[in-house]
């Protein structure tokens, strides 16, 4: 045996075995998939999570309370989970039925697995999923005032990704009022597509504050019973993981305020949960309420509340007692977040500066007066639950399964699809998934994207804004549970394929169910598409996934894509030959045209099985209403003049205060202006094509040549440029947001291409009326024949044949493209052949 060979095989052996010696996170997941699997489900246990272990207060808190104090349940455990020590109640440490377990360790991973009620005010990590029989209550903490998810206007586009899987995984969604599960559900991005239930019944915390012993708490606090309390409970500002510190300014704020009100108020400090970190550090928690107690219960004895874009106002409401908003920072929070409710609408004053708030409390009678009837607005929409029972009625139907009044279901009852669209990154394939996607009939269909939770590509989430707003967004975040055995299945199949009856048996069919399982949650989907056709982890899961219909895209002559090289490399060859043998497991495997089909038959004969049955075509969309708007737009680009010539400008770079453009030179009406248009890679042979325009630049010397797009290959190609002297006849613009104004401008598109599915670029031009010059190749042809524009020899020849007969006035177009047709014939395929629907058109 080589011993290359042998120090592979050795590495393969052994990799999985170190990751789960050294690497934390791979040995909790396979622990945690272990005990998913194997570990029986603990029927009356309760594990209860607030504020991701930091706390033990709130809603889960409230429930717990209820629980333990009710000789109903005396039968149930109780398992908390908890940052460390700090966090634990000293009256229930050593209660026979109540455990606590740090967050991460191996009892959380445990009881997370095997409990059979979770209730969480937060979120579980990212490699949790609820199996089957286990039920999940999130009683999310707080009445959204703020924005929350993709409303937030400052966010990263990801940032929701956790929140929305765990929302995803969630049986009943507990909310006080239904503007709180709206705000939820649409920010999240999961409203038609929430499996579990909105029980509308009220927030348990708030009948903390209800029935609240008054005097322990103010005892706990050493607040004297003759004082009034004012409670100073701001929001946490940043991003959750980076915080900002408040703290010197809250304190500076507290200290002011004293010395302008009268002193028979006692204040004090609630600062949020996610922030309290910064007074411990400065070892000033004393100033503040302890983290330990339960703001509602601490709300009992409060007289009057200051805060600002905190939901702890709403909690407060019931107690009929004043509210200040001091919203010192209200223009900088508007521009970065924004709020639901505008701040003057609330039902209290609204302060940006400490005298505006010394002088509410200095004459709060008057405020309380003012502000009356908006308060009893708020009550009505917002409070309509708090009479002191929520908690009674959350027992009563999560644990005992009651049925109740309150309960809703936002879920559609639309025919759901699930789709991998490719990474959206600027390519052909983009194009045709967003044009597909944009056409589709979404008062029979809901559709939902799946991918990456990648935020550091801009040009991708340029191109998902240009998709019709009816589209769910679900991100990966995190990565597989799956146990050893597993891990090395999957490793073989990553290797190998699935060619035999060998690898057919060892293939980890539930790691891949449970890893979709993991990413979509409870929702389930009829059909599920990999519009890519080039990732063998999103071709597994959607081969192996629990759909009605499964459909696999094939964008180009896939034998010529095996086989490609660039920069002496084979990009595609080991994730394509595992991919071709994933076909098998899909209903649809499908061509984008007929004759590109018809190619693939013959590479594919021998992988595909029941070849005439699986495998079909389905042209592609095109967006034509955008195509003939655009053509007239410049979109980020614009035109100025210089040296009496026009240039296209475009942003390069807007970092900060550095704005960086870049630019060339527009089409001369008075030239003879060929353009094409495509990523810079090997099958699209620009070479081949910038060798044949050299002969035509000789021989006329008004011609020139766009070339629009940008790749590997850029490099190579502006030095063949250079060497054939051809730097002012041709033109390289690199990716343009908006493509159309400048091919409108041009008066011949010619393609090079190798090989092609179905080029979207032709479609385009097509579509914009313009001569057109193709190299013969299927998927070319399928386009071009019946009179649609020239196809030439696949050869510098043959270019330069084509543009000469465009150059010598010869008419390339024998009839006009009928794009609205198109598009009705490419809707009513997809339909037809992808979603089993008949005489659908779009």
């Amino acid at each position: 045996m080589k011993k290359a060979v042998l120090i592979r095989k050795v590495k393969f052996v052994f990799s999985p075995i170190k990751k789960y010696a050294f690497d934390g996170g791979f040995r909790r997941r396979v622990l945690y998939t272990k005990y998913l699997e194997k570990k029986p489900l603990k029927e009356k246990t309760i594990l209860y999570e607030s504020y991701h272990g930091q706390s033990m207060t709130g809603n889960p808190y409230a429930v717990f309370k209820y629980l333990i104090n009710n000789e109903k349940y005396k039968d149930y455990v109780h398992v908390w989970v908890v940052q460390d020590d700090t966090v634990i109640h000293e009256k229930y440490k050593h209660i026979r039925n109540v455990k606590f377990v740090r967050k991460e360790s191996n009892q959380y991973i445990i009881y997370l697995a095997t409990a059979k009620y979770l209730i969480n005010d937060t979120t579980f990590p990212y490699y949790f999923q609820k199996r089957k029989d286990q039920i999940y209550a999130n009683i999310w903490h707080g009445t959204p005032l703020k924005t929350m998810g993709i409303h937030i206007k400052n966010r990263g586009y990801t940032d929701h990704k956790n929140i929305q899987r765990n929302f995803l995984f969630t049986d009943f969604m507990v909310n006080p009022n239904k503007f709180t599960a709206e705000k939820l559900l649409h920010s999240h991005d999961v409203y038609s597509i929430f499996n579990g239930k909105i029980l509308d019944s009220g927030y348990p915390r708030v009948d903390l504050m209800v029935h609240a012993n008054k005097e322990e708490m103010r005892n706990i606090l050493s607040v004297p019973s003759e004082k009034k309390v004012i409670l100073y409970a701001p929001t946490w500002r940043g991003k959750l993981g980076s915080e900002k510190d408040e703290s010197e300014k809250l304190l500076k704020d507290m200290n002011l305020l004293k010395e302008h009100i009268s002193d028979e108020y006692i204040i004090l400090l609630k600062s949020h949960y996610y922030a309290y970190k910064f007074f411990e550090e400065q070892g000033l928690a004393d100033l503040c309420v302890p983290n330990k107690l339960d703001t509602n219960e601490v709300l009992s004895i409060v007289d009057i509340l200051i805060t600002d874009y905190s939901s702890i106002f709403f909690d407060f409401l019931p107690s009929k007692k004043p509210i200040i908003f001091y919203a010192y920072d209200e223009e900088q929070y508007q521009r970065e977040r924004g709020t639901y409710i505008p701040m003057d609408q609330l039902p209290g004053p609204l302060c940006h500066h400490l005298a505006e708030v010394a002088d509410s409390i200095n004459h709060i009678k008057l405020i309380k007066d003012r502000f009356r009837i908006k308060y009893e607005e708020f009550l009505e929409e917002f409070c309509y639950h708090d009479d002191g029972k929520a908690t009674a009625r959350f027992v009563e139907t999560v644990l005992e399964g009651k049925q109740s009044d309150n309960l809703m279901q936002t879920l559609s009852n639309k025919t759901k699809i699930l789709i991998y669209g490719g990474g959206f990154l600027n390519n052909g394939i983009t194009s045709s998934v967003i044009n597909l996607l944009n056409a589709i009939d979404y008062d029979h269909y809901d559709v939902t994207i799946m991918d990456f939770s990648d935020n550091n590509k801009p040009e991708k989430w340029k191109n998902i804004e240009k998709l019709n707003k009816n589209i769910h967004f679900i991100h990966r975040m995190g990565t597989w549970n799956a146990t050893l055995l597993e891990w090395y299945r999957h490793a073989l199949i990553l290797r190998r394929g699935i060619y035999t009856a060998t690898m057919q048996r060892i293939v980890p069919i539930k790691m891949y169910k449970r890893e979709l399982e993991r990413i979509i949650g409870n929702t389930s989907y009829d059909i599920g598409i990999d519009f890519s056709g080039y990732s063998p982890f999103w071709a597994s899961i959607i081969a192996f996934g629990d759909f009605k219909k499964k459909s696999i895209y094939l964008h180009n002559d896939m034998g010529q894509e095996i086989n490609k090289k660039v920069n002496n490399k084979y990009p595609h060859r080991q994730n394509l030959k595992v991919i071709f043998s994933l076909y098998n497991f899909f209903d649809n495997v499908v061509s984008v045209s007929k004759l590109t089909n018809e190619q693939n038959k013959k590479s594919l004969q021998k992988v595909v099985k029941n070849i005439e049955d699986r495998m079909k075509y389905v042209i592609n969309n095109i967006d034509y209403e955008q195509i003939l708007t655009q053509k007239e737009e410049f979109s980020e680009e614009f035109v100025i003049k210089f040296k009496d010539k026009n240039y296209m400008l475009s942003v390069h770079n807007d970092n900060h205060n550095h704005l960086e453009l870049t630019g060339y030179q527009m089409p001369d009406e008075n030239d003879i202006n060929f353009i094409n248009i495509g990523r810079l890679s090997p099958e699209k042979d620009h070479a081949k094509l910038i060798a044949a325009f050299s002969h035509i630049a000789a021989n006329h010397p008004k011609a020139k040549l766009f070339i629009v797009g940008d790749g590997d290959l850029k490099t190579s190609l502006l030095e063949l440029v250079k060497n054939l002297k051809l730097e002012e006849k041709v033109t390289f613009t690199g990716q343009i947001s908006n493509p159309y104004a400048l091919l409108h401008k041009c008066d011949c598109f010619v393609l090079s291409s190798n090989h092609e599915g179905q080029p979207m670029v032709l479609l385009e031009a097509l579509t914009l009326g313009k001569p057109v010059i193709v190299t013969d190749i299927p998927g070319s042809r399928s386009v071009i024949e019946g009179g649609h524009g020239l196809i030439v020899e696949n050869s510098i020849k043959g270019l330069i044949d084509g543009m000469e007969h465009f150059i010598n006035g010869k008419e390339l177009l024998e009839r006009q493209f009928d794009y609205v047709s198109y598009r009705q014939e490419a809707m009513k395929m997809f339909y037809e052949k992808i979603c089993s629907r008949e005489s659908q058109t779009g």
